[in-house]
């Protein structure tokens, strides 16, 4: 069983390392992306908290993502210390049509290649996975 997991952590990572290479897109900076699409602009800080990586590696990213037009960086008006982070108008739309569609559609694909029942079943079964580890988790608190 624990193969069966170490296999499919493997597959879904090349997938979606794929994706990204195809993006021009890092997996850490995919995990600041992520962050700055929840909504509101970010500081270095909260990024680096959030992606739990230092400001300076957290700094690199988003200046190769500066780089790419991706993202951008805005003095706050009231205090020109904080400078804040948001991803651009075209990463926006890069974000709905490529990284939303491709979720969409690997989902859609996944669920076509069960039957309802098995779909069903396989649900069920991530849902009290995803419960146990998040109970194991809240342990470690």
């Amino acid at each position: 069983m624990r193969q069966l997991f170490v296999k499919l952590n493997k597959v879904r990572m090349t997938m979606v390392y794929s994706e990204l290479k195809a993006l021009g897109i890092t997996g850490p900076q995919l995990f600041v992306l992520r962050e700055l699409f929840m909504g509101e602009p970010r500081t270095i800080g909260d990024l680096s908290r959030a992606v739990e990586l230092s400001n300076s590696t957290v700094t690199g990213i988003v200046d190769r993502l500066e780089r790419a037009k991706l993202v951008e960086r805005h003095r706050d008006e009231k205090d020109r210390r904080v400078v804040w982070i948001r991803p651009t108008a075209s990463c926006m739309h890069m974000k709905s049509e490529l990284f939303d569609k491709f979720q969409a559609d690997f989902y859609e694909e996944l669920q076509q290649s069960f039957t309802p029942e098995q779909f069903a079943l396989l649900k069920d079964m991530l849902e009290k996975l995803i419960e146990y580890l998040e109970k194991k988790l809240e342990g470690t608190k």
